[in-house]
């Protein structure tokens, strides 16, 4: 699946300035493997009723970080970081970290037992002029190319922090709507939210969908997870037996064992386990959980189209591939875990 700073498709005119974010750029892009993937044929449809001043730097393998792995009261802090932009950091009772930005309203670090198994890139920025490139950002209401922008418009507007829990298992809650950028792609009412919780040596993300309007919609939508990875140790398991598209190929399979990266990987996996288990080198493993309304997986490395970093991550994402019907005035939920 693409990056989330990938080119979109098309052009469109410019719209006017919104306080709320500044639009990206649409230039017509001739498309290769880095700027769009996960163009496929769905296979059913389903219903359901301090401060930074600094771009975080790319580390090769377990990225480790020593301040958090002592221990700190629990707590949700509101700060500004990195370009200013609003940001807010749990901290679990065992010393855990993440950090959440409004813009995008992404996950741009877990660190757990001091090492962060979340990677942002190199090339990320943090002025509102593209979505942040890594972590755990949204692709919402489209995966991929389409109708409209490359991945959606969630992950490149503001979102409100409605809600914050204090105590051992520290939550927020970022919520967004619509306004008139969203609008003039999809005119649909809606509102979705996304609460993270840091609790257990875990962290939660459960997104909510909400149809306001008066007619069904449908979306297809996913949690665009990068992973801080040595990528020749990356190896993946739990997807034995699970039908498969590879995109690049545009061939379907079946998955016969653990799938490890030697080049550059863009594949779906369809009707997925619950759980996934993502080995990213120094012994260190990472479980993918996906509930509710995530029935697919994917898996992304660039290879050498990002030739800066691409050693250092691999994308495992919880899915929803196939279009998704909300009914008018009812929801659909998904959560992921990654501990």
């Amino acid at each position: 699946i693409s990056a989330v700073s990938r080119s979109t498709i098309g052009s469109r005119p410019p719209l006017p300035p919104s306080p709320l974010f500044v639009a990206p750029v649409f230039t017509k892009t001739p498309l290769t493997m880095a700027s769009v993937s996960a163009s496929f044929v769905a296979p059913r449809v389903r219903v359901s009723g301090g401060k930074r001043v600094t771009k975080r730097a790319a580390v090769r393998g377990a990225v480790r970080v020593n301040a958090a792995s002592k221990k700190a009261a629990p707590s949700v802090e509101e700060f500004a970081g990195t370009g200013d932009l609003p940001a807010v950091r749990l901290t679990a009772k065992n010393g855990d970290t993440a950090v959440a930005y409004l813009f995008g309203g992404v996950v741009t670090s877990f660190v757990k037992s001091g090492r962060d198994v979340l990677f942002v890139r190199p090339d990320a920025v943090f002025n509102k002029s593209k979505p942040i490139s890594g972590g755990l950002p949204h692709c919402w209401p489209q995966f991929g190319p389409g109708d409209i922008q490359v991945h959606g418009f969630a992950r490149n507007v503001d979102w409100a922090l409605t809600g914050k829990t204090e105590g051992d298992a520290p939550s927020i809650e970022m919520t967004l709507t619509p306004n008139d950028y969203t609008k003039a792609m999809w005119d649909k009412e809606f509102k979705v939210t996304q609460t993270i919780t840091l609790s257990d040596g875990k962290l939660d993300a459960t997104m909510k969908v909400y149809n306001l309007g008066k007619e069904d919609f449908t979306f297809t939508g996913s949690f665009h997870t990068y992973m801080a990875a040595d990528i020749g140790e990356v190896r993946v398991g739990g997807l034995e037996g699970c039908k498969s598209m590879d995109r690049l190929a545009d061939k379907e399979g079946k998955v016969a064992g653990d799938i490890t990266i030697g080049g550059p990987v863009d594949s779906v996996y369809y009707d997925v386990p619950e759980k996934i288990t993502v080995a990213v080198g120094g012994g260190e493993t990472v479980t993918v959980s996906g509930t509710g309304g995530w029935k697919d997986a994917v898996v992304w490395s660039p290879w050498t189209d990002m030739e800066a970093c691409y050693k250092e991550f691999v994308c495992v994402e919880n899915a929803t591939c196939a279009p998704t019907t909300v009914k008018a005035g009812g929801e659909w939920e998904a959560t992921t875990v990654l501990a």
